[in-house]
């Protein structure tokens, strides 16, 4: 296990973590889920600056991962004019995978890994011209926070939100897996889960070779409830048959969908980034979390909002996670 995985095992499994921190949807509702897009895209239009471009910029691929880190550090993003530069030269996703490459690598210096996050399994994201296989990024160990975080909106230049859910691995046994059964037996925990990422550049229209090539854009993680993994057929339907809402501060229904939104299950995710990082000689380690994507199209952060993940029917029971944004 890396030398941060006991401590943060122990901050999920619960006692501490309290402690440190105190089939298929009808035609109407997938006409209601493509409004929320174009709305979502809107809303992000809306958000960002008119004064991003500087005329005349240039760039090169060498100089992409030290942009990611420099705008990640900064809560920034980088201009219009450069990200209109790379999209000319980040044009197939082997490209874009190389550059996601170097920028774990630049990230990996100075942060503790913890995660991964799978996007495209989601029928959005998987729909987007040049995406041949769901993308992989990493996420890390400052990312996470715990169930009722209030996140600073200050903390990026914009901050978009969404319902995911998060698998933890049990042993190393995972690496070997090739189905969904196989997996189940080596996840210990389920966890009820939001994504608030920061985009690094103006993603509108969104560019999925960009997306790849930024590392998906990871920023916090809120880790909401748990529960123990049964290795049983009963418990992996579960998984596909539970409906997953999002909810704002006014108790307005955001998103609703079914587990097999993603992928047909869930647990996909953590197939998928089994097979990326074997093409990389990498492997999943005890402790590892997998975010498997998106139950919505993401909307972008205001202050005062509160959003709820609620997941009923997973093992059984109902979970939540929680967030709001200050």
């Amino acid at each position: 296990m890396r030398a941060w995985g006991i401590f943060f095992m122990q901050l999920l499994n619960g006692a501490l973590l309290k402690r440190v921190f105190s089939e298929h949807q009808s035609r109407k509702k997938e006409v209601k889920r493509l409004l929320k897009v174009v709305t979502s895209v809107l809303l992000m239009s809306a958000l960002l600056p008119d004064s991003f471009a500087q005329e005349g910029e240039v760039c090169s691929l060498e100089e992409w991962p030290q942009d990611m880190l420099t705008a990640w550090q900064s809560h920034s993003m980088i201009s219009n004019e450069k990200t209109s530069c790379y999209a000319k030269l980040i044009t197939t996703m082997d490209i874009a995978r190389d550059l996601r490459d170097q920028v774990i690598a630049e990230f990996d210096i100075i942060l503790p890994r913890a995660a991964y996050k799978v996007v495209g399994l989601d029928p959005v994201n998987a729909a987007l011209d040049g995406v041949d296989r769901p993308m992989v990024g990493a996420m890390y160990v400052s990312s996470f926070l715990p169930n009722n975080a209030a996140i600073a909106v200050d903390s990026a230049q914009i901050l978009i939100t969404e319902p995911d859910i998060l698998f933890r691995v049990k042993d190393s046994a995972i690496n070997d897996a090739n189905t969904l059964e196989d997996a189940l037996s080596h996840i210990d925990r389920v966890y009820a889960f939001i994504e608030v990422p920061a985009p690094l550049f103006n993603n509108n229209p969104p560019n999925p070779y960009l997306m790849q090539a930024s590392n998906l854009l990871p920023r916090w993680g809120v880790i909401g409830d748990s529960i123990a993994v049964s290795d049983s057929p009963d418990f992996l339907r579960s998984l596909e048959s539970m409906n997953v809402s999002f909810i704002d501060e006014k108790g307005e229904i955001l998103a609703e969908e079914r587990g097999d939104y993603l992928g047909g299950n869930p647990l996909q995710g953590v197939l998928e980034v089994v097979k990326e990082l074997r093409r990389q000689g990498e492997s999943l380690q005890p402790g590892d979390l997998v975010s498997s994507g998106s139950y919505m199209p993401p909307i972008p952060v205001k202050s005062g909002m509160e959003t709820v993940t609620r997941y009923e029917g997973i093992g059984g029971q109902t979970l939540e996670a929680r967030a709001s944004y200050r």
